[in-house]
């Protein structure tokens, strides 16, 4: 049992068991840290505001925007290729498993073209929203693999698929950094020691304790909401491996005195806790106290530094307890295979710039003075706030990013969304002239490129929904009307001059006229009619005389022929009668007479008999037409009868027309009075029109041209829903306005940008019907200014907290108010200084002119926490050498002689270990890598003259108060042995 507690096998079994655990019990932490790493702001800022209204716009859907990015990288894009850039974009719409929110491409409709296709026609852009509660890497895949079009470049980008690779690498990244860490200390440490077991147990134990530390911090993140980031990983693994590497050095070479001094290895082990233990202890409880007070600050990012506290904490209580089972139960086998347990070699530096110091203490001093005036007062510390900037340009959203920025507006990879919340709809008149007003009102920002709203759907003003416009249209009707006014008055003037010309008196002789033709027709009319009678009478009397003759006809036909046959005869008995007496000659002349005569009578019955067929017929006609004119004898009569009384209406109207026409006569002269008043009038109208129009044309001139106007009825149009729908809330109670800054959306510019559009919006808005409206810009230029806002302020707010808690435990530690001023002094001017510089070398090495926003506060708790550890390793060994070397001079120059060493070998593997995150490729560790190298740099270099020149110049006399008590106190102990020494 007594060799179980002395070889502390205890420990090494607890440590096991507790590796087991957070072994089985450690979370997924690549996909912790995507869901809960990430920059959170606190919800009472202005982009978080924003965000909430944006669910409410949609519908309550918590939503995310990526952006698919087509490009020729030959030319203009074909309209082949505009055909197949439709067919990706439909073929992203059809796809269920994205399950699309709304999809806004170019070929959409003109607006959409304009706002989403490069001005060189080379590029497109395509918006695609969808639900944020899927991951972003299952949808940029699947994307990615819908818009893969040959011939052209494509890519998707937007904030959060940024922040999802910015992940991946980081992650990456720290896969890099713990391989290269873990071989440079390796390295390192068979260096200094010459062992190859010291690196292994080192790397072991500290490994232990990052095992345990990120499963601590990973299970209270997953249940308690600790806060993480994406770096926590990344720097849990430099300050544990880091600063525990150092601890380990000053363990184990204070075990390697102990074991030359003669000592076994259990009390060798327990001496070297006893004496380097206080000193680790110390120095790992500023270090604690040091990021613990990071738990202060109000900004999450910040806080997840305290995860490192919790590291520091775990990885002391494994070095002071699991470094004991391996020297205790190793001892001298710990340094195999070198058998050289001599001390490490004194410093010459160190001892070189503490000795000149304390000679020439105004010089050295002065010389830092000068070198470090340009450090702290040259230039100027504006950070970069683009996380794509942290992402190499091999990464496809980073790819994706340069497109847009090469070939659109440089706000356009991230536009600003200004939403306002109203507790009634929006589409009304009203409501759309002031959205419109404050629309144009933001576009006459400085450093606005740009500005889309329900008004101005294409970024550009509707002309026919402006007064201007619509005046025009006014003022050319007037124009018109003038001219028909004009048409009109020569009208008038031609008809009054025509009255005027007009002999009314002749016109009413001539209508008297014709009342007298009027009643003399009417007279005529009446003849008419009883002649009409009277011939009816006699046609029905020529009807039955011409049936009576008709028939007598045929009588005098047959009578005719038997004349025509009895003059025959007698013409021939004549004949006879002739040849008989022709020698008679008496009776021969009178027969000849007589034959002659019977002749003619034979001859003219003949001509007679021929007559009479055609009198029969014509008779027959006769008969036939008076009975048709019997017939229709009543309808002559009737017509003959309203001849009769159309006449006399006829005249009875012309009496009338002839007093009316005297009426008349007055009345033209009224209406001739009429229209010269008339004539007058529109003398006055054109006058008042013109008036008028040119009162309206000034007024289209005037800055009232600019107003906004919509009808009612076009509201509700199915040319303008559209719109409506592209810009307003379903309910229409929320509507968004969508401004495009000049500068890219990610810099400090255009945060300070947003600051000035906020106080303008607001001022604006509440001289306005939508004053109790809500409003809050939402987009990446809002949120970085929110986030330069709380960064900024907890930044300083953090600084303060931090060097309270360190400066307190440095005065615990040194018992010194001046010795704790003097080493945060130090630190403070030396991360300064190492900040300044880093911002050089990154112009010239990294080509970013700018630090990251979190550079700053990384660098400083890095650089102040760890640094602070090689102030306390030197103050703890001249307090040490209180007894031993009275002459304070003589010991801090001792103590730096000593310390330097271990203090140079320490920042070594400190600065090798951040070093090994350069591979990183994320620009934010890189540049706090190269700040806290520097700073170390810095530190090794100036520790030894600072705290020289501050014990030179604060103990004037040679033996100090620690002197004296130690004295005192060895008086106490040991008085016989005093005595002794003093005969």
């Amino acid at each position: 049992m007594q060799k179980f507690k002395e070889k502390h096998l205890l420990s090494l079994i607890v440590w096991i068991g507790l590796i087991l655990v957070a072994i089985f019990t450690l979370p997924n932490i690549s996909q912790l840290v995507h869901d809960k790493g990430t920059v959170q702001l606190p919800a009472s800022v202005q982009s978080e505001v924003a965000n909430k209204i944006e669910k409410k716009y949609e519908g309550g859907k918590n939503a995310r925007t990526l952006i698919a990015v087509f490009n020729n990288k030959h030319g203009k894009l074909s309209d082949e290729q505009t055909l197949q850039i439709q067919d990706a974009t439909n073929a992203v719409k059809n796809d269920p498993d994205l399950h699309i929110i709304s999809v806004t491409a170019p070929s959409d409709n003109q607006a959409a073209k304009q706002q989403l296709q490069s001005k060189d026609s080379t590029t497109q852009m395509v918006m695609i929203t969808v639900p944020k509660k899927d991951k972003v890497r299952g949808q940029t895949d699947k994307i990615l693999d819908k818009i893969k079009t040959p011939g052209m470049r494509t890519y998707v980008t937007g904030s959060d698929v940024l922040n999802e690779d910015f992940s991946t690498v980081t992650e990456q990244g720290l896969q890099k950094t713990e391989i290269i860490a873990a071989i440079f200390i390796f390295i390192v440490l068979i260096i200094v020691f010459r062992s190859f077991l010291i690196p292994v147990i080192s790397l072991l134990t500290v490994g232990v304790s990052y095992l345990l530390s990120l499963d601590v911090v990973m299970n209270l993140a997953q249940r308690w909401d600790f806060p993480i980031s994406n770096f926590t990983q990344v720097f849990l693994v430099v300050v544990l491996f880091g600063i525990g590497t150092d601890y380990n050095i000053l363990l184990y070479d204070r075990f390697k005195e102990e074991i030359r001094k003669g000592q076994g290895a259990t009390d060798a082990a327990r001496s070297a806790r006893r004496h380097a233990g206080r000193t680790i202890l110390y120095s790992g409880s500023s270090v604690l106290i040091g990021f613990a007070a990071l738990a202060l600050a109000k900004f999450s990012f910040y806080r997840s530094g305290v995860a490192v506290a919790v590291g520091v904490a775990i990885l002391l209580m494994v070095l002071l307890t699991l470094n004991m089972f391996f020297m205790s139960t190793l001892g001298e086998r710990l340094f195999w295979p070198s058998k050289n347990l001599a001390a490490h070699d004194r410093s010459f530096l160190w001892n070189f710039l503490s000795k000149f110091t304390l000679s020439h203490s105004f010089i050295m001093v002065g010389i830092l003075i000068i070198a470090a005036l340009p450090l702290l007062f040259v230039g100027s510390q504006k950070l970069n706030f683009n996380s794509a900037d942290e992402l190499p340009n091999s990464v496809q959203s980073k790819a994706g990013y340069n497109i847009i920025q090469d070939h659109y507006p440089a706000g356009m990879s991230g536009p600003t969304t200004v939403y306002i919340q109203n507790k009634k709809p929006l589409d009304t008149q009203q409501h759309l002239a002031e959205i419109d007003q404050l629309t144009s009102y933001l576009n006459s920002e400085a450093g606005v490129k740009s500005v889309a709203s329900v008004t101005r759907p294409g970024g550009t003003k509707i002309n026919s929904l402006y007064l201007r416009s619509q005046l025009e249209s006014l003022t050319n009707g007037l124009n018109q009307a003038n001219q028909g006014i004009k048409k009109v008055q020569k009208g008038l003037k031609s008809a009054n001059e025509k009255l005027a010309n007009s002999n009314t008196s002749e016109s009413i002789a001539q209508v008297e006229k014709l009342a007298d033709g009027a009643s003399k027709l009417e007279a005529g009319a009446q003849q008419l009619s009883q002649g009409v009678t009277s011939y009816t009478a006699g046609v029905s009397n020529l009807a039955s005389g011409s049936q009576q003759l008709s028939s007598g006809t045929s009588s005098l036909q047959s009578g005719v022929g038997r004349l025509s046959a009895g003059s025959q005869r007698l013409n021939t008995g004549i004949s006879q009668v002739r040849s008989q007496t022709a020698k008679l000659k008496a009776l021969r002349a009178r027969m000849a007479a007589l034959q002659s005569g019977s002749r003619q009578l034979s001859s003219g019955l003949g001509r007679l008999n021929s007559q009479v067929a055609p009198f029969s017929n014509g008779l027959n006609q006769i008969t036939s037409g008076a009975s048709r004119l019997n017939s229709n004898s009543s309808s002559l009569v009737s017509g003959a009868q309203s001849v009769a009384s159309g006449s006399s209406q006829v005249n009875s109207g012309v009496q009338t027309l002839n007093s009316k026409m005297k009426e008349l006569q007055s009345q033209m002269q009224e209406l001739q009075t009429g229209l010269t008043s008339a004539n007058s009038g529109l003398d006055q109208v054109s006058s008042g029109t013109t008036t008028v129009n040119k009162y309206l044309k000034e007024m289209q001139k005037s800055y009232l041209g600019n107003t906004f106007y919509m009808p009612a009825a076009s509201i509700k149009s199915a040319s303008f829903t559209p719109s409506l729908d592209a810009f307003m809330s379903k309910d229409r109670k929320i509507t968004k306005i969508t401004v495009v800054l000049n500068s890219d959306p990610s810099t400090t510019k255009s945060a300070n940008r947003i600051r000035t559009i906020t106080r303008d919006l607001n001022a604006k808005m509440k001289d306005t019907s939508l004053k109790n409206a809500k409003v809050a810009i939402g987009g990446q230029s809002s949120q970085t200014s929110d986030l330069q806002k709380i960064a900024n302020g907890d930044f300083f707010r953090t600084v303060v907290i931090m060097l309270v808690g360190i400066g307190l435990a440095l005065m615990v530690v040194t018992r010194s108010l001046v010795q704790a001023i003097t080493i945060i002094g130090t630190l403070i001017v030396t991360y300064m200084g190492s900040l300044q510089i880093t911002k050089w070398l990154s112009g010239y090495l990294l080509f970013q002119n700018m630090l990251t926003w979190n550079t700053p506060f990384f660098s400083f708790i890095m650089l102040v926490a760890l640094g602070v550890d090689y102030s306390i390793f030197l103050m703890m060994r001249y307090r040490g050498d209180a007894c031993a070397i009275p002459d304070v001079r003589r010991r801090i120059l001792n103590s730096a002689t000593i310390i330097g060493t271990v203090v140079i070998s320490a920042a070594i593997i400190l600065g090798g270990t951040f070093a090994a995150l350069i591979p990183s490729n994320v620009l934010t560790l890189i540049q706090v890598a190269m700040t806290v190298i520097v700073g170390l740099i810095i530190l090794v270099l100036t520790l030894p003259i600072i705290m020289s020149a501050m014990v030179k110049w604060t103990y004037p006399y040679v033996n100090d108060k620690m002197y004296q008590k130690s004295v005192d106190k060895e008086e106490k102990e040991h008085p016989i042995r005093r005595s002794k020494d003093k005969q």
